[in-house]
């Protein structure tokens, strides 16, 4: 083994450097790509050793939750960065978490590769990957109700919280995970988010509701861990640290570790069963008598919109705005003088949430119901802006705004621009909050140029969506920040465009049990312009909603 390998390894675990080897050993890390595969081979051969001794679960158990595979089947540098990544998603934490005690070196690994973090000593990188891991966003509070945190970190609603420990004292809160996973927790309650699909629950009592797609979510407790296999569950921990387990929907795992033994004992409960694990024996008796937390209602916050909102844009002058606050005979009317209204279709209505201010409300799947102009809406070709607020109430795959070619083109809902809310990006697994903007040229049912955004319109929320085209290029801008931009290779020419708002395509009589998409929360606020907002303009609109 080389000098420089056998000094990294030793400031890996732990050791002390002479002056200035340190940042000799990081410079070749950043600048050596052998070398840095070498290491982390190295690294996991000795963690693999280490690993095997414990009496917990032994290295295939660490390779499974990694997700990861060794280096001799996917090669270095498939490996390196794998542990990266590994790394990235799932920060060392110290807890008494039955496996993560004994893995702790082959995560470490993957500091001095991940971040370039110094080779220091444990120290100094661990607080520097803590604060690395904070960047991310794992979840949202989606509703804090007389919630009293014990660290001085106030947490409100819509407060973004990354990889790290959430204490409240009292009341209860919710929180919407970037995978769409709903977390209700009450206080006195210790939680750990880890990843998007795991915490570490120390104390209290939780609810989990997952939607199908996001399956495998794990609450890890003093006892072992509660793994969702497509379901809603709570957990109740007690004072004396036994875990409480009650599946209220589909089925989840339980698993605990056995004392003096590798192996691990689990069992699965379906809809309607209940479990008390207990550490000390490693026994799960049958049946919980614990109280559990119960569902929890969300509601929809209100809209703070500005008074000087309306008038700022009439002097943007849109060809289409309605404000969506009134209804007049089935229709609502355009705030632009001799522009046309829209409809009401089945079960959305205007109506005042819980501040009094009005917006279009739908009801999704349950009660279909959509909005649509029976006019067609003109495209110059020199370019549109399309603009509106909205609050979803689920993750489910929505469109928000969807333009179909009148005629000319595939006559099978011929989809010239589109956008929706879901929960999946191209490549990625469920998120919520994922906002996509589309634009079709020559308009057609598929296919296209689309901009995607990271988990950033977060469900039982307000956002504020400009999406906008010129000479083929397509931007997008969600609460006032662009997403970015795409470029479809060709310059649209004029056409004419039904608009529908809640559903991909509706006609007069259509059966409203079939319409694809369909959108479930409220609606403000919708303008539709002949040409492209300036960035200024977006952030001003979106400033006047409370989104600085």
């Amino acid at each position: 083994m080389n000098a420089d390998l056998q000094d990294a390894l030793v400031a890996w675990q732990g050791g002390e450097l002479p002056p200035g080897r340190a940042e000799e050993l990081l410079t070749r890390l950043r600048n050596d790509e052998g070398f840095r595969s070498e290491l982390a081979t190295e690294a996991w051969t000795l963690s693999l050793s280490r690993i095997a001794q414990a009496p917990d679960p032994r290295w295939l158990g660490l390779m499974e939750e990694l997700g990861i595979a060794g280096p001799e089947r996917d090669g270095d540098a498939a490996f390196e960065g794998a542990v990266m990544e590994s790394f990235r998603a799932e920060p060392v934490r110290f807890v008494s978490a039955w496996w993560r005690r004994a893995t702790y070196g082959a995560i470490a690994a993957a500091v001095a590769l991940a971040v370039g973090i110094t080779l220091r000593g444990p120290r100094e990188s661990k607080p520097q990957a803590s604060a690395t891991a904070k960047q991310e966003t794992l979840a949202v509070v989606i509703q804090a109700e007389n919630a009293e945190w014990k660290d001085s970190t106030a947490r409100a609603s819509g407060s973004a919280v990354g990889a790290e420990r959430v204490q409240l004292a009292a009341g209860r809160v919710s929180l919407m995970f970037t995978s769409g996973v709903m977390l209700d927790f009450e206080g006195p309650a210790d939680l750990e988010l880890i990843a998007a699909d795991r915490v570490i629950c120390r104390e209290g009592r939780l609810r989990t509701r997952v939607p199908k797609g996001a399956e495998g979510f794990c609450v890890e407790t003093p006892s072992g861990a509660v793994t969702d296999l497509g379901t809603e569950f709570g957990v109740s921990i007690a004072q004396d640290g036994k875990t409480h387990v009650s599946v209220f929907e589909g089925k989840a795992e339980i698993s605990l570790s056995i004392p003096g033994q590798q192996g691990v004992r689990t069992a699965t409960l379906t809809e309607h069963e209940s479990a008390e694990m207990m550490p000390g024996s490693g026994t799960i008796l049958p049946q919980s008598t614990a109280s559990f937390l119960p569902a929890s209602t969300v509601q929809l916050p209100p809209l703070t919109i500005d008074p000087a909102y309306a008038e700022t844009i009439r002097e943007a002058k849109p060809t289409h705005y309605w404000r969506l606050d009134r209804e007049e005979e089935g229709t609502i009317p355009n705030e632009i003088s001799g522009a046309p209204s829209l409809r009401l279709a089945g079960s959305t209505t205007i109506e005042p949430d819980a501040s009094g201010h009005r917006s279009a409300r739908f009801l999704g799947p349950k009660s279909p119901g959509v909005l649509y102009m029976d006019e067609p809406w003109s495209n110059s070709g020199k370019g549109h802006s399309t603009e509106l607020w909205f609050a979803a109430d689920g993750v489910e795959r929505s469109s928000l705004i969807a333009l179909v070619a009148r005629s000319g083109f595939d006559p099978d809902r011929a989809h010239f621009a589109l956008t929706e809310v879901g929960s999946r990006r191209p490549g990625r697994g469920p998120e919520a909050g994922v906002v996509r903007t589309v634009l079709r040229w020559p308009p057609r049912n598929r296919d296209g140029m689309s901009l995607d955004s990271s988990p950033a319109a977060f469900p039982y929320q307000w956002h504020h969506v400009v999406a906008q085209q010129s000479e083929g290029q397509l931007e997008l801008f969600i609460d006032g920040k662009s997403i970015g931009a795409a470029q479809i290779g060709g310059a649209p020419e004029a056409v004419e465009c039904s608009l529908f708002f809640g559903c991909l395509y509706f006609y007069t009589g259509a059966d409203l049990s079939a319409l694809e998409r369909q959108f479930s929360g409220r609606m403000a606020e919708i303008a539709i312009y002949d040409r492209l907002l300036t960035p200024s303009e977006i952030h001003r609109h979106a400033s006047l909603g409370g989104h600085p």
